[in-house]
């Protein structure tokens, strides 16, 4: 979380306690709100792993006159008080729905792997501006779809997917290259990895090419697909298409 962004935090929960504050006891209207700032007693601190984007959360614990122990958990979005309400999260249609596949890119996917390998669909995902950038050259799968692709790889795959923090961007490194079929039936290869660093997988390599070729831009939707050709064979499905929604 950026310091900014911490701070504006932090001054939420303050005015949430303050209000609770006045609810509780009204003749503490006359008190000053920089005054309860003051008294206020904050601690961070990082749970989980803080290498990992998934697990990586802060907890915020207030204390009040050393009476009162709430701590309110918070994301890098917003902040969320439970008060036994169901908070309700809205999603975006684009990236919740099933697509379509393409018919050219169902043709080439039948024409490798045969009638009795369907292809599964994985996931949908808003592009981003770091999923276009030159510099970085590489995808995030997102985490939600992780459990359902592992359930699709072997073991061996599994095993040949994982590279460890430093060795991320190694030449050296044992690569698995997998087969692409596109939105229009074409072929490509991009190197499938599993970036311990970050708990995520992500295609690298000629990643930027392959977004290039389709002038994709930040705000498209990006549609994955996984199936196995006849020698099974590790391959994906993926579909570009402009956002129906303007960012």
């Amino acid at each position: 979380m950026a310091a900014w962004d911490r701070w504006n935090a932090l001054m939420a929960v303050i005015d949430i306690e303050w209000e609770r504050i006045n609810k509780n006891n009204p003749k503490s209207s006359s008190i000053e709100h920089e005054e309860v700032k003051n008294n206020i007693n904050i601690n961070i601190k990082k749970v989980g792993n803080t290498n990992s984007l998934k697990n990586n959360k802060i907890v915020i614990k207030i204390n009040k006159d050393n009476n009162n122990n709430n701590t309110i958990p918070i994301t890098n979005k917003k902040i969320v008080k439970k008060k036994n309400k169901k908070i309700v999260i809205k999603k975006d249609p684009e990236v919740a729905r099933e697509p379509i596949m393409p018919e050219q890119m169902r043709q080439e996917i039948e024409r490798m792997a045969g009638e009795m390998n369907k292809p599964i669909w994985l996931v949908n995902k808003r592009i981003t501006n770091s999923d276009v950038s030159p510099h970085l050259r590489r995808l995030f799968i997102p985490s939600e779809c992780e459990s359902k692709l592992e359930g699709f790889l072997s073991a061996e795959e599994m095993k040949r997917t994982r590279v460890h923090g430093k060795d991320q961007n190694s030449e050296e490194e044992e690569k698995m290259v997998v087969k692409i079929v596109d939105g229009n039936g074409g072929l490509s290869d991009l190197d499938f990895k599993y970036w311990t660093s970050v708990d995520m997988y992500v295609f690298t390599s000629q990643w930027t090419r392959f977004v290039q070729r389709f002038h994709v831009k930040e705000g498209w939707i990006v549609q994955i697909w996984c199936f196995r050709d006849r020698d099974t064979h590790l391959c994906f499905g993926i579909n570009f298409h402009p956002s129906l929604n303007r960012l």
